[in-house]
């Protein structure tokens, strides 16, 4: 009898998670949620307008949110790991 396979124990997990974008466009606004790097862009009148911002840990809102939370930036990671201050699914 086979043993039934439940994917890896959490200590053999990888790390990884991912970034996103949502966007929500009405016939008044547009609306942008983002989470870590990822980035949305529109293209008004042939402009280039930025919809969205990377969440970097060395931006100082950013920075701010993590040292209050009791984690630590070091060499642009957080905890020493994290290269984004914002991610979903990332442990």
């Amino acid at each position: 009898m086979r043993e039934k396979d439940n994917g890896p124990k959490y200590e053999e997990e990888t790390h990884a998670g991912c970034t996103a974008n949502v966007v929500l466009i009405t016939p008044e606004f547009i609306y942008c949620a983002n989470a870590g790097d990822s980035r949305a862009v529109a293209c008004v009148s042939g402009n280039t307008v930025e919809l969205s911002k990377d969440h970097k840990p060395e931006d100082p809102i950013e920075l701010d949110r993590i040292t209050k939370a009791g984690s630590s930036v070091s060499y642009g990671r957080v905890n020493g790991g994290l290269n984004l201050s914002r991610a979903l699914g990332d442990l």
